[in-house]
Parts: structure tokens; sequence; C-alpha cells
């Protein structure tokens, strides 16, 4: 079994990440030998980012910090799902990779997903280069939603029937990476 977590990559409480969230959850684990779950960052609540030292050379204390890596932890690999933000990943979501133990995400599969105007490739762009830090197995197939066409009024998740058969290819290329990678774990 594949434990996948699906991150929200906003907090804003309206936000429609919650429902994309969901609807990659879901789709995810019509793949056999998945489950995959929602993780909202929202819930972690973490604070902006002051630890004395990176956690690349001593995990975070801050107990936010060390409960959302408790939680990352517990999964065999990851979906982040984010908007974009001025052609970028959201605030919230590039402080909580901040506090990740590198050790945490390293030699783990990791897909992306992305809704914007432009289709959310600028964030997908900057996530896979944030995320080469940690040495994850971020995978090519990736989600790219539009507002225009996969939400209704650019505020209600409705994704164009198109979409169908995205996220299980990319979830399927999500595990054979995990299996790939799991000798080096």
């Amino acid at each position: 079994m594949t434990r996948i977590a699906v991150i929200t990559g906003s907090v804003r409480p309206a936000s429609v990440g919650v429902p994309v969230a969901q609807w990659v959850a879901d789709k995810a684990s019509t793949v056999e030998g998945v489950e995959a779950t929602v993780l909202n960052l929202a819930d972690f609540n973490l604070p902006m980012f002051v630890e004395d030292v990176a956690p690349a050379v001593r995990p975070a204390t801050d107990p936010a910090a060390v409960r959302w890596n408790e939680a990352l932890a517990a999964y065999d690999a990851y979906v982040f799902v984010t908007p974009e933000y001025n052609r970028s990943i959201p605030g919230a979501l590039k402080n909580a990779i901040d506090f990740i133990t590198p050790s945490v995400l390293e030699h783990k599969a990791v897909g992306l997903v992305s809704y914007s105007f432009g289709s959310g490739f600028r964030p997908i762009e900057a996530l896979r280069v944030i995320l080469a830090n940690f040495t994850t197995g971020v995978v090519r197939p990736q989600v790219n939603l539009h507002l225009a066409t996969d939400f209704q009024n650019m505020s209600v998740f409705a994704p164009a029937a198109f979409r169908e058969g995205e996220v299980p290819a990319m979830v399927e290329a999500i595990v054979a990476q995990d299996r790939a990678l799991s000798v080096l774990r």
C-alpha cells in the first residue's frame, strides 16, 4: 500500500484548494494499492519560519513544525496542490516547506497539481526547483487546472471532463517512483 498525503498549498479560508485536494485524493485512491489523504496546511497553523538554524542542520523545534514533520513522515509519497500567487507558490506553502526536515521527504515520490489563470505552470516549476533540495523524486506527469475552464465562476471546482484520467496517470507514476526510491530509504 502506498500512502499519499495530498497537501493543500493555500491557507485562505475561502481557498478552492481544499475541494481540488479532495478531488485529487479521491482520484488517487482509485489507483490500486493507493490510499490518499488530504493534509490541509491551514490545520497546522505554522508560524513564520524563525528557527535558529535550518532544518537541514537540526530539526525545527516549534511545536507546530514538529507536528507538521511527524504528519508528513507518516506517508510514502506526496502531492502538493497549489494556487499561483504572483507567478509562484503561496508564501504559506513556502514557509511550510522551509520547516521540513530534509530526511522526511528524502527519496520519496512527489506529484504536483496547480491551478491559476495560467494553468498553474509557474508554481509547479517553482516547486520543482524548491523540492530538488530535498532529494525527492518529483514525477513528470502533473495536473494543470485553469480557473476559467475547471471552475464555475472561478470559485467552484468543476474539472473539465478531459481531466478524468490525469490524476490516476500521475499517481501511477508516483507509485512507480515510490517503488524505485524505496530501496534508498
